[in-house]
Protein backbone atom coordinates (compact mmCIF):
# COMPACT_ATOMS: atom_id res chain seq x y z
CA UNK A 1 0.00 0.00 0.00
CA UNK A 2 1.38 3.40 -0.90
CA UNK A 3 1.59 5.91 1.73
CA UNK A 4 0.18 9.62 0.97
CA UNK A 5 1.91 12.41 2.28
CA UNK A 6 -1.04 14.99 3.38
CA UNK A 7 0.49 17.76 2.16
CA UNK A 8 4.04 19.89 2.13
CA UNK A 9 5.11 23.53 3.80
CA UNK A 10 5.71 26.24 0.60
CA UNK A 11 9.26 26.17 -0.34
CA UNK A 12 10.89 28.28 2.06
CA UNK A 13 13.41 30.19 -0.63
CA UNK A 14 10.88 30.65 -2.98
CA UNK A 15 8.38 32.64 -0.42
CA UNK A 16 11.61 34.83 0.78
CA UNK A 17 12.33 35.93 -2.31
CA UNK A 18 8.66 36.54 -3.44
CA UNK A 19 8.16 38.71 -0.27
CA UNK A 20 11.25 40.67 -0.94
CA UNK A 21 10.29 41.36 -4.34
CA UNK A 22 6.48 42.47 -3.67
CA UNK A 23 7.98 44.72 -0.97
CA UNK A 24 10.00 46.60 -3.60
CA UNK A 25 7.29 46.46 -5.74
CA UNK A 26 4.55 48.04 -2.92
CA UNK A 27 2.98 45.02 -2.84
CA UNK A 28 3.79 43.09 0.30
CA UNK A 29 0.14 43.28 1.92
CA UNK A 30 -1.22 41.56 -0.81
CA UNK A 31 1.40 39.40 -2.20
CA UNK A 32 1.42 37.93 1.79
CA UNK A 33 -2.13 37.39 1.80
CA UNK A 34 -2.07 35.33 -1.52
CA UNK A 35 0.82 33.54 -0.58
CA UNK A 36 -0.82 32.10 2.55
CA UNK A 37 -4.38 32.26 1.70
CA UNK A 38 -6.07 28.66 3.02
CA UNK A 39 -2.57 27.62 4.86
CA UNK A 40 -2.29 27.18 8.20
CA UNK A 41 0.34 30.21 9.43
CA UNK A 42 2.50 27.15 11.86
CA UNK A 43 2.49 24.85 9.08
CA UNK A 44 5.13 27.64 7.44
CA UNK A 45 8.73 27.22 7.44
CA UNK A 46 10.57 29.34 10.70
CA UNK A 47 12.27 31.77 8.07
CA UNK A 48 8.58 32.62 5.87
CA UNK A 49 7.09 33.38 9.25
CA UNK A 50 10.13 35.50 10.64
CA UNK A 51 10.60 37.12 6.87
CA UNK A 52 6.64 38.23 7.01
CA UNK A 53 6.92 39.30 10.28
CA UNK A 54 9.83 41.83 9.73
CA UNK A 55 8.73 43.28 6.44
CA UNK A 56 5.58 43.70 8.19
CA UNK A 57 7.68 45.79 11.31
CA UNK A 58 9.34 47.63 8.35
CA UNK A 59 6.10 48.50 6.38
CA UNK A 60 4.36 49.96 9.74
CA UNK A 61 7.60 52.58 9.82
CA UNK A 62 6.83 53.64 6.22
CA UNK A 63 5.71 57.33 5.73
CA UNK A 64 6.37 58.65 9.37
CA UNK A 65 8.30 61.39 10.07
CA UNK A 66 11.87 61.70 10.36
CA UNK A 67 13.93 64.05 12.70
CA UNK A 68 17.35 63.58 14.18
CA UNK A 69 16.17 62.34 17.19
CA UNK A 70 13.84 59.82 15.68
CA UNK A 71 14.23 55.86 17.21
CA UNK A 72 15.77 53.05 15.66
CA UNK A 73 13.48 50.48 14.57
CA UNK A 74 14.89 47.36 16.09
CA UNK A 75 14.01 44.30 13.45
CA UNK A 76 14.96 40.89 15.00
CA UNK A 77 15.38 38.44 12.46
CA UNK A 78 16.31 35.51 15.27
CA UNK A 79 19.06 32.61 13.44
CA UNK A 80 17.35 33.55 10.08
CA UNK A 81 20.58 34.05 8.12
CA UNK A 82 18.26 34.60 4.32
CA UNK A 83 16.08 36.93 5.99
CA UNK A 84 19.49 38.82 7.37
CA UNK A 85 20.71 39.09 4.16
CA UNK A 86 17.88 39.66 2.16
CA UNK A 87 16.30 42.43 4.74
CA UNK A 88 19.54 44.17 4.53
CA UNK A 89 20.20 44.62 1.09
CA UNK A 90 16.36 45.66 0.74
CA UNK A 91 16.42 47.91 3.95
CA UNK A 92 18.85 49.66 1.96
CA UNK A 93 17.37 50.22 -1.06
CA UNK A 94 13.67 51.57 0.63
CA UNK A 95 14.08 52.43 4.25
CA UNK A 96 12.76 55.37 5.18
CA UNK A 97 13.99 55.37 8.70
CA UNK A 98 16.84 54.05 10.91
CA UNK A 99 16.78 50.42 11.20
CA UNK A 100 18.82 48.07 13.72
CA UNK A 101 18.93 44.37 12.27
CA UNK A 102 19.39 42.53 15.16
CA UNK A 103 19.36 38.46 15.79
CA UNK A 104 20.63 35.46 17.86
CA UNK A 105 24.61 34.47 19.10
CA UNK A 106 24.98 32.08 16.56
CA UNK A 107 23.25 34.37 13.61
CA UNK A 108 26.44 37.28 14.52
CA UNK A 109 28.78 34.61 13.89
CA UNK A 110 27.14 33.96 10.10
CA UNK A 111 29.55 36.14 7.43
CA UNK A 112 28.28 39.08 6.21
CA UNK A 113 31.43 41.74 5.34
CA UNK A 114 31.31 41.07 1.31
CA UNK A 115 27.17 42.39 0.98
CA UNK A 116 27.92 45.04 3.35
CA UNK A 117 30.65 46.42 1.86
CA UNK A 118 29.50 45.89 -1.97
CA UNK A 119 26.01 47.75 -0.90
CA UNK A 120 28.10 50.59 0.98
CA UNK A 121 30.25 50.93 -2.47
CA UNK A 122 26.99 51.33 -4.69
CA UNK A 123 25.95 54.14 -2.01
CA UNK A 124 24.14 52.73 1.17
CA UNK A 125 24.55 54.15 4.55
CA UNK A 126 25.12 50.88 6.87
CA UNK A 127 26.73 51.15 10.31
CA UNK A 128 27.91 49.30 13.12
CA UNK A 129 30.22 48.95 15.62
CA UNK A 130 32.85 45.60 14.43
CA UNK A 131 36.67 45.45 13.53
CA UNK A 132 37.97 45.86 9.96
CA UNK A 133 38.36 42.64 9.22
CA UNK A 134 34.68 41.42 10.15
CA UNK A 135 31.44 42.85 9.98
CA UNK A 136 28.11 41.12 11.86
CA UNK A 137 24.47 42.06 13.56
CA UNK A 138 23.89 44.14 14.74
CA UNK A 139 23.96 46.39 12.22
CA UNK A 140 22.33 49.77 11.80
CA UNK A 141 20.97 51.03 8.49
CA UNK A 142 19.98 54.54 7.18
CA UNK A 143 17.76 55.97 4.24
CA UNK A 144 19.88 56.77 1.51
CA UNK A 145 20.24 60.17 0.39
CA UNK A 146 20.12 59.36 -3.43
CA UNK A 147 19.17 55.87 -4.76
CA UNK A 148 21.92 53.30 -5.15
CA UNK A 149 23.86 53.90 -8.62
CA UNK A 150 24.18 50.31 -9.65
CA UNK A 151 27.15 49.51 -11.73
CA UNK A 152 29.47 46.66 -11.75
CA UNK A 153 30.40 44.04 -9.21
CA UNK A 154 33.50 44.98 -7.08
CA UNK A 155 36.64 42.62 -8.06
CA UNK A 156 37.68 41.78 -4.98
CA UNK A 157 33.90 40.59 -4.08
CA UNK A 158 33.48 37.79 -1.60
CA UNK A 159 31.49 34.72 -3.09
CA UNK A 160 31.14 32.45 -0.55
CA UNK A 161 27.84 32.87 -0.15
CA UNK A 162 24.97 32.56 -2.79
CA UNK A 163 22.83 34.61 -0.79
CA UNK A 164 24.84 37.68 -0.86
CA UNK A 165 24.96 37.81 -4.64
CA UNK A 166 21.01 36.70 -4.61
CA UNK A 167 20.41 39.89 -2.15
CA UNK A 168 22.22 42.33 -4.56
CA UNK A 169 20.30 40.67 -8.03
CA UNK A 170 16.97 41.33 -6.28
CA UNK A 171 17.62 45.05 -5.38
CA UNK A 172 19.27 45.35 -8.62
CA UNK A 173 16.53 46.84 -10.67
CA UNK A 174 15.91 49.45 -8.22
CA UNK A 175 19.31 50.98 -8.80
CA UNK A 176 19.62 54.37 -11.13
CA UNK A 177 21.65 52.23 -13.53
CA UNK A 178 22.55 49.23 -14.70
CA UNK A 179 23.98 46.75 -12.58
CA UNK A 180 26.36 44.18 -13.74
CA UNK A 181 27.70 40.35 -12.01
CA UNK A 182 30.73 39.66 -14.12
CA UNK A 183 31.54 35.80 -14.40
CA UNK A 184 28.39 34.48 -12.25
CA UNK A 185 29.38 31.11 -11.40
CA UNK A 186 27.87 28.59 -13.38
CA UNK A 187 28.52 25.80 -11.01
CA UNK A 188 29.47 25.51 -7.74
CA UNK A 189 28.48 26.50 -3.94
CA UNK A 190 24.70 26.64 -3.99
CA UNK A 191 24.38 28.24 -7.56
CA UNK A 192 21.17 26.52 -8.14
CA UNK A 193 19.60 29.01 -5.47
CA UNK A 194 21.77 32.50 -7.77
CA UNK A 195 19.42 30.34 -10.97
CA UNK A 196 16.21 30.27 -8.77
CA UNK A 197 16.81 33.93 -7.81
CA UNK A 198 17.21 34.93 -11.63
CA UNK A 199 14.41 32.63 -13.25
CA UNK A 200 11.65 34.33 -10.27
CA UNK A 201 12.93 37.62 -11.25
CA UNK A 202 12.40 37.59 -14.75
CA UNK A 203 9.24 35.78 -14.07
CA UNK A 204 8.15 38.49 -11.74
CA UNK A 205 9.13 41.21 -14.68
CA UNK A 206 12.88 42.16 -13.98
CA UNK A 207 14.84 43.07 -17.18
CA UNK A 208 18.16 41.15 -17.14
CA UNK A 209 20.23 39.26 -19.46
CA UNK A 210 23.33 37.14 -20.24
CA UNK A 211 26.04 39.24 -21.75
CA UNK A 212 29.71 39.11 -22.65
CA UNK A 213 30.49 41.13 -19.56
CA UNK A 214 27.97 39.01 -17.38
CA UNK A 215 25.06 39.12 -16.12
CA UNK A 216 23.52 42.42 -16.46
CA UNK A 217 20.03 43.81 -14.87
CA UNK A 218 18.71 47.11 -16.02
CA UNK A 219 16.27 49.40 -13.81
CA UNK A 220 12.57 49.07 -13.95
CA UNK A 221 11.16 47.16 -11.11
CA UNK A 222 9.13 44.59 -10.89
CA UNK A 223 5.15 44.13 -12.10
CA UNK A 224 2.41 43.40 -9.10
CA UNK A 225 0.24 41.22 -11.15
CA UNK A 226 2.93 39.05 -12.32
CA UNK A 227 3.84 39.09 -8.10
CA UNK A 228 0.30 38.27 -7.58
CA UNK A 229 0.17 35.31 -9.69
CA UNK A 230 3.09 33.78 -8.60
CA UNK A 231 1.94 34.09 -5.06
CA UNK A 232 -1.62 32.29 -5.88
CA UNK A 233 0.26 29.02 -6.80
CA UNK A 234 3.14 28.62 -5.20
CA UNK A 235 5.86 25.59 -4.96
CA UNK A 236 6.37 23.26 -2.34
CA UNK A 237 8.78 22.98 -0.40
CA UNK A 238 11.79 20.43 -2.02
CA UNK A 239 14.16 20.26 1.14
CA UNK A 240 10.58 19.14 3.39
CA UNK A 241 10.18 16.54 0.82
CA UNK A 242 13.69 14.98 1.14
CA UNK A 243 12.80 13.43 4.48
CA UNK A 244 9.52 11.79 2.94
CA UNK A 245 12.64 10.67 0.63
CA UNK A 246 14.65 9.45 3.93
CA UNK A 247 11.65 7.83 5.43
CA UNK A 248 10.94 5.62 2.08
CA UNK A 249 13.97 4.59 2.03
CA UNK A 250 14.91 3.32 5.41
CA UNK A 251 11.01 2.12 5.94
CA UNK A 252 11.24 0.31 2.69
CA UNK A 253 7.45 2.02 1.92
CA UNK A 254 6.06 3.73 -1.40
CA UNK A 255 5.04 7.20 -0.55
CA UNK A 256 2.83 9.71 -3.13
CA UNK A 257 4.08 13.15 -2.45
CA UNK A 258 1.12 15.08 -4.39
CA UNK A 259 2.00 18.67 -4.56
CA UNK A 260 5.12 18.23 -5.83
CA UNK A 261 6.27 18.82 -9.86
CA UNK A 262 8.76 18.08 -12.40
CA UNK A 263 8.95 22.01 -13.45
CA UNK A 264 9.63 22.89 -9.77
CA UNK A 265 12.99 25.00 -9.81
CA UNK A 266 14.30 24.22 -6.53
CA UNK A 267 18.01 23.54 -6.76
CA UNK A 268 16.92 20.69 -4.06
CA UNK A 269 15.36 18.52 -6.77
CA UNK A 270 18.51 17.16 -6.62
CA UNK A 271 17.30 14.89 -3.94
CA UNK A 272 15.99 12.27 -6.92
CA UNK A 273 19.09 11.47 -8.30
CA UNK A 274 20.95 11.28 -4.68
CA UNK A 275 18.46 8.63 -3.27
CA UNK A 276 18.69 6.30 -6.14
CA UNK A 277 22.01 4.39 -4.46
CA UNK A 278 20.16 4.39 -1.21
CA UNK A 279 17.11 2.44 -2.41
CA UNK A 280 14.13 5.13 -3.64
CA UNK A 281 13.12 5.57 -7.17
CA UNK A 282 10.83 8.77 -7.95
CA UNK A 283 8.55 8.87 -10.49
CA UNK A 284 6.75 12.05 -11.72
CA UNK A 285 2.77 11.80 -12.65
CA UNK A 286 1.34 13.49 -15.34
CA UNK A 287 -1.10 15.23 -13.57
CA UNK A 288 1.35 16.35 -11.05
CA UNK A 289 2.69 14.57 -7.92
CA UNK A 290 5.75 12.21 -7.51
CA UNK A 291 6.00 8.56 -6.74
CA UNK A 292 8.55 6.99 -4.09
CA UNK A 293 9.43 3.52 -4.82
CA UNK A 294 11.55 1.80 -2.58
CA UNK A 295 13.97 -0.47 -5.00
CA UNK A 296 16.44 -3.36 -4.08
CA UNK A 297 20.07 -1.61 -4.68
CA UNK A 298 23.56 -3.22 -3.87
CA UNK A 299 25.15 -1.49 -0.89
CA UNK A 300 28.09 0.20 -2.13
CA UNK A 301 31.26 -0.03 -0.90
CA UNK A 302 31.24 4.09 -0.22
CA UNK A 303 28.46 6.54 -1.31
CA UNK A 304 29.85 9.08 -2.46
CA UNK A 305 27.25 12.03 -3.67
CA UNK A 306 28.77 14.53 -6.60
CA UNK A 307 27.88 18.07 -6.01
CA UNK A 308 26.72 18.38 -2.55
CA UNK A 309 28.09 21.92 -2.30
CA UNK A 310 25.62 23.17 -4.93
CA UNK A 311 23.08 21.87 -2.19
CA UNK A 312 24.00 22.28 1.19
CA UNK A 313 20.60 21.75 2.72
CA UNK A 314 20.21 18.06 1.77
CA UNK A 315 23.09 17.00 3.35
CA UNK A 316 21.87 16.06 7.05
CA UNK A 317 19.02 14.35 5.47
CA UNK A 318 21.19 12.22 3.36
CA UNK A 319 24.12 11.51 6.08
CA UNK A 320 20.75 9.71 8.14
CA UNK A 321 19.53 8.13 5.88
CA UNK A 322 22.86 6.33 4.92
CA UNK A 323 23.65 5.92 8.79
CA UNK A 324 20.45 4.14 9.13
CA UNK A 325 20.97 1.61 6.19
CA UNK A 326 23.93 0.73 7.04
CA UNK A 327 25.44 2.16 3.96
CA UNK A 328 29.37 3.23 4.38
CA UNK A 329 29.25 7.18 3.18
CA UNK A 330 31.87 9.94 2.24
CA UNK A 331 30.34 13.34 1.98
CA UNK A 332 32.58 15.64 0.14
CA UNK A 333 32.51 19.56 -0.88
CA UNK A 334 30.00 20.50 2.44
CA UNK A 335 32.22 23.15 3.97
CA UNK A 336 29.42 25.97 3.79
CA UNK A 337 27.95 23.82 6.46
CA UNK A 338 29.78 25.38 8.93
CA UNK A 339 28.58 28.80 8.25
CA UNK A 340 25.38 27.95 8.56
CA UNK A 341 23.28 27.28 11.77
CA UNK A 342 23.75 23.86 11.99
CA UNK A 343 26.96 24.38 13.75
CA UNK A 344 28.57 21.68 12.32
CA UNK A 345 32.13 21.02 14.03
CA UNK A 346 35.56 19.55 12.85
CA UNK A 347 38.11 18.08 14.36
CA UNK A 348 41.30 20.19 14.94
CA UNK A 349 43.82 18.10 12.54
CA UNK A 350 41.41 16.73 9.89
CA UNK A 351 39.20 17.88 7.23
CA UNK A 352 36.84 15.53 7.50
CA UNK A 353 35.15 13.39 10.40
CA UNK A 354 35.25 9.94 10.55
CA UNK A 355 32.74 7.85 12.28
CA UNK A 356 32.29 4.49 13.25
CA UNK A 357 29.12 2.44 14.42
CA UNK A 358 29.76 0.56 18.17
CA UNK A 359 26.57 -1.22 19.07
CA UNK A 360 22.93 -1.46 17.85
CA UNK A 361 21.19 1.63 16.25
CA UNK A 362 20.61 3.32 18.91
CA UNK A 363 23.71 3.22 20.72
CA UNK A 364 24.91 4.08 16.99
CA UNK A 365 22.92 7.29 16.51
CA UNK A 366 24.11 8.56 20.14
CA UNK A 367 27.63 8.15 19.49
CA UNK A 368 27.29 9.46 16.11
CA UNK A 369 24.94 12.45 16.67
CA UNK A 370 25.49 13.25 20.13
CA UNK A 371 29.11 12.91 21.50
CA UNK A 372 30.65 13.83 17.93
CA UNK A 373 28.03 16.86 17.63
CA UNK A 374 28.02 16.03 13.43
CA UNK A 375 24.47 17.32 13.33
CA UNK A 376 23.23 19.88 15.10
CA UNK A 377 20.46 20.18 17.67
CA UNK A 378 17.66 20.81 14.82
CA UNK A 379 18.15 17.75 13.06
CA UNK A 380 18.45 16.09 16.70
CA UNK A 381 14.94 17.58 17.61
CA UNK A 382 13.16 16.64 14.51
CA UNK A 383 14.71 13.47 13.10
CA UNK A 384 16.42 11.04 15.32
CA UNK A 385 14.29 9.08 17.91
CA UNK A 386 10.82 9.58 19.05
CA UNK A 387 10.89 13.22 17.43
CA UNK A 388 9.89 10.53 13.83
CA UNK A 389 6.80 10.75 15.13
CA UNK A 390 6.42 14.60 15.41
CA UNK A 391 7.54 14.59 11.82
CA UNK A 392 5.39 11.65 10.58
CA UNK A 393 2.37 13.63 12.27
CA UNK A 394 2.65 16.82 10.47
CA UNK A 395 3.56 15.14 7.21
CA UNK A 396 1.13 12.46 6.98
CA UNK A 397 -2.99 11.64 8.22
CA UNK A 398 -3.36 9.97 11.62
CA UNK A 399 -4.52 7.05 10.08
CA UNK A 400 -1.28 5.87 8.74
CA UNK A 401 0.69 7.41 11.17
CA UNK A 402 0.35 4.62 13.23
CA UNK A 403 1.42 1.75 10.67
CA UNK A 404 4.31 3.94 8.99
CA UNK A 405 5.98 4.60 12.57
CA UNK A 406 5.48 0.99 13.34
CA UNK A 407 7.17 0.56 9.74
CA UNK A 408 9.98 2.82 11.19
CA UNK A 409 10.77 0.55 14.12
CA UNK A 410 10.94 -2.20 12.36
CA UNK A 411 12.97 -0.66 9.92
CA UNK A 412 15.55 0.42 13.00
CA UNK A 413 15.64 -2.98 14.35
CA UNK A 414 17.07 -4.69 10.71
CA UNK A 415 20.53 -2.87 12.47
CA UNK A 416 21.11 -5.63 14.95
CA UNK A 417 23.07 -6.21 17.40
CA UNK A 418 26.61 -6.40 16.36
CA UNK A 419 29.66 -4.21 16.05
CA UNK A 420 30.20 -2.73 12.17
CA UNK A 421 33.33 -1.97 11.03
CA UNK A 422 32.44 0.32 8.30
CA UNK A 423 33.58 3.96 7.89
CA UNK A 424 31.14 6.64 7.78
CA UNK A 425 33.30 10.23 6.79
CA UNK A 426 32.24 13.68 5.87
CA UNK A 427 34.55 15.87 4.21
CA UNK A 428 34.63 19.60 4.88
CA UNK A 429 36.68 20.46 2.16
CA UNK A 430 36.08 22.42 -0.50
CA UNK A 431 36.29 19.84 -3.53
CA UNK A 432 33.01 18.54 -4.73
Amino acid sequence: MMEQLRHLPIAKSNANRLLVMAYLAGEFPRVREALLLQRDWEDCPDDVRIMCRVLQEMGETSGAEVSLDTPLTLLDVGAAGTVLRFVTALAAVVTERPLQITGTTRLKNRPLRPLLDELKALGADIRGEWKEDKAHAPLTIYPPSRPLRGGALSSTFDRQSSQFISALLMIAPYFSAPFTISELPRRGNSYPYIDLTLAMMREAGADWSYTETGVVVKPGGYSGDRLLEMARAPEMDWSAASYAFGWSAVARRPVFLPSLRASNRQGDKAIVGFMRPLGVEARFLEGGGVELIPTDVPRLACYTPEGLNEVPDLVPTLVVTALMRRQPFLMKGVASLRLKESLWRRQPSSDFVYMRATTRWHGMVHSLLWRRSVLSSWIRRRIIGWQWRGLLRAFFTPKCSTRMLRSYRRATRAFGESPSSQPFRIDFGLTS
